[in-house]
């Protein structure tokens, strides 16, 4: 066949649809490629070229997937992550892992009263101050700001004084005053006290905070919020 010509149907080499004739040392056919693949260069080939998966990866199956190249010519498909992961490198290809958040604060609650409330009795009675909080990761911690102010010993028995605690729905985490006023004297006297406590609560569900008091004695009365003074929680999420 002489160089140059367009050969004819009885030298051709070409024997499928889709053959190609190319040439080597000689005239050659290069058999046509397997479904999605695509004509590309390739030095390593008699013909110097081949047929190979496209360069547009078309193995994607979930909304939100992504390609990355696994090796120097193999691309491989990395599913969607979960809520709130990120992409990050491990072992040197892209995946997805749940961001470390270590000390960053997640969110923040604020709950305020300023109801009047008194107690002349030794059990624990609710003081209205109370805020809720739903953690974004069951690892987090609550940090949680405690300010009463206002606090009243009233008059009538020297031995009245109040008592303090941090509530976690019904689980007393701790007291932080336990006779806020007592001076041996039946003067009424005006106080504040607050406190700051971190708590690991476990959970994603939603958890309530809460302040309760009680006097020291069944006599005279002990008040928070007095003169309807504003009391706050303070509730911050802060990431392990």
């Amino acid at each position: 066949m002489a160089t140059g010509r367009v050969p004819t149907t009885a030298n051709s080499p070409l024997t499928v649809k889709g053959d190609l004739f190319t040439f080597s040392t000689a005239s050659a056919k290069l058999a046509v490629g397997a479904n999605d693949t695509a004509l590309v260069a390739d030095s390593t080939q008699s013909t110097g070229l081949a047929y190979k998966t496209k360069g547009v990866f078309n193995g994607l199956t979930t909304t939100g997937d992504t390609i990355y190249s696994s090796s120097d010519t193999t691309q491989s498909r990395l599913g969607i992550g979960s809520t709130g992961q990120v992409l990050t490198v491990a072992s040197g290809v892209p995946s997805w892992a749940t961001p470390a958040g270590g000390g960053k604060v997640l969110q923040v609650v604020q709950g305020t009263t300023t109801t009047t409330v008194s107690n002349s009795t030794t059990t624990y009675a609710d003081t209205t101050l109370t805020a809720t909080i739903t953690p974004s990761l069951n690892t987090s911690k609550v940090l949680i700001l405690v300010m009463h102010t206002d606090v009243l010993k009233d008059s009538g028995n020297q031995d009245s004084s109040m008592a303090l605690r941090l509530m976690r729905g019904a689980t007393e985490l701790f007291y932080f005053e336990s006779e806020l006023g007592w001076q041996q004297t039946s003067t009424r006297i005006s106080l504040a006290s607050g406190t700051n406590y971190l708590d690991s609560p476990a959970t994603t569900s939603a958890t309530t905070y809460k302040t309760q008091f009680k006097n020291l004695v069944n006599a005279a009365s002990v008040k928070v919020q007095y003169t309807n003074a504003t009391s706050t929680i303070i509730l911050m999420e802060i990431g392990a």
